[in-house]
């Protein structure tokens, strides 16, 4: 017998998830290239677009000056 699912469907268990890690899901319109390139390093890289995103934005925005 399966156990019984702990949530009702997808959409519930990644509201669990962001919550958990409190993460707020944003939308951003970047140009062609940018993405292009962005996928370009990534091939090279172990690493996923958000982790990219919050390192550069930590690192080149939200440093102490």
């Amino acid at each position: 017998m399966p156990r019984a699912r702990k949530y009702s469907d997808d959409a519930e268990k990644l509201r669990a998830f962001r919550a958990r890690h409190q993460l707020v899901a944003i939308t951003v319109d970047l140009p062609r290239d940018v993405v292009d390139g962005l996928d370009e390093f990534l091939k090279f890289k172990d690493m996923t677009k958000t982790q990219v995103l919050t390192k550069l934005i930590r690192s080149q925005l939200l440093r102490k000056r």
